[in-house]
């Protein structure tokens, strides 16, 4: 395992360094941002459902014929609900792609990251962020609604520290949301050591079910609810495919169109699977409450 001394050689060239081309047309994206608005209102309470016409109403149902985009769409908001005020901390916020979001639907938010250039990103958009580790920031006890983790618990060196470390600047009643890779999943089963979420020498730590529940119950949270998510699913066979074949994966890359079309498909298999079988599902989401 990398020392923390030299862990930050490992990120000199890094996806979060930059933002991800869209690949779909502009009325592709007006359709799908009127989807998403209906289906958040609905769900989490954000854009006044009571303020979108009749036909955005009806359009958000449309998403539950796409478990892929669905869970993504859960993935956008971090499952939280609307609060009004609310501040919420992104911890690892990378490219600040979460925090931007969240600002827009009325969070007060901040972000931290270790990784300078990933912070340089982030703050491009008009989002608060700190550089360095968590503890360093010196947040005050009982000062956030909710704390967000995305694919960063695995890069820490100390995973049971950092979870007391939220704890504790969390507000009573406030939500950690946690999300990792599983590796109990379909897609590691599948591509064994060429799973894209190995990911050496950046990912340190590795999930499942029970290893996840047992490093939260070290601490202290007052509620814990732990499931999988086929969120990731689709890049992960993207990826995975791409280092089997080829021994390496670039995210800014735009697959051909067969090869994507063939990775949704099997997004809808994994999605399937997890019927069967809900620890399969590509992703960890951690919802843990003070």
């Amino acid at each position: 395992m990398p020392v923390e001394e030299d862990i930050g050689k490992a990120y000199q060239n890094y996806y979060t360094h930059s933002d991800a081309r869209l690949d779909h047309g502009q009325w592709m994206l007006q359709i799908f941002t009127a989807i998403k608005e209906s289906y958040l209102a609905m769900k989490y309470g954000y854009h006044h459902q009571d303020n979108l016409p009749l036909w955005q109403k009806w359009i958000g149902c449309l998403i539950y014929l796409h478990p892929g985009r669905r869970t993504v769409m859960d993935f956008n908001v971090m499952w939280l609900p609307r609060k009004d005020p609310g501040r919420l901390l992104d911890v690892g916020c990378g490219s600040g792609q979460l925090l931007q979001f969240m600002q827009s639907l009325g969070w007060q938010v901040d972000g931290v990251d270790f990784d300078a250039k990933a912070a340089e990103n982030a703050k491009s958009k008009g989002v608060q962020v700190h550089v360095g580790d968590l503890r360093a920031q010196g947040f005050s006890d009982d000062c956030f609604d909710a704390v967000t983790m995305s694919h960063f618990i695995e890069h820490v060196h100390d995973p049971i520290s950092l979870l007391r470390e939220c704890r504790r600047i969390l507000k009573p009643g406030g939500q950690l949301v946690v999300v990792t890779p599983n590796t109990e999943s379909l897609g590691h089963r599948i591509y064994r050591n060429k799973w894209m979420h190995l990911d050496p020498p950046r990912h340190l730590h590795l999930f499942n079910m029970p290893s996840l529940r047992s490093v939260a119950e070290k601490t202290d949270f007052a509620k814990l609810a732990l499931a999988t998510s086929i969120r990731d699913a689709y890049g992960m066979f993207l990826g995975s495919r791409s280092i089997l074949r080829t021994g390496s994966y670039r995210m800014e890359e735009l697959q051909p169109r067969t090869v994507r079309m063939w990775a949704r498909g099997m997004e809808l298999v994994e999605w399937l699977a997890v019927k069967l079988n809900p620890r399969l599902g590509e992703e960890l989401v951690l919802i843990a409450e003070k």
